[in-house]
């Protein structure tokens, strides 16, 4: 699937927050993210996602990293 410049811009966005919320360095929660696949919902999810806030978006990602572990 081919990513939306948008799309890049969310996910680089969306391991800021987690990495702040998280304390964790960049590469940390980046990798964190991958392996947990919340990456790819990250993307998948960002039309939605992106309207929502910080809190949300982070809340969101950690649900899904949940009940897909």
């Amino acid at each position: 699937m081919k990513k939306q410049k948008g799309e890049v811009w969310f996910l680089a966005s969306c391991v800021e927050l987690y990495k702040e919320a998280k304390g964790m360095s960049g590469q940390e929660a980046f990798n964190y993210l991958r392996k947990a696949g919340a990456v790819e919902f990250i993307v998948d999810c960002w039309d939605g996602l992106h309207m929502t806030g910080p809190l949300y978006i982070i809340d969101s990602i950690d649900e899904y990293i949940k009940t897909h572990a």
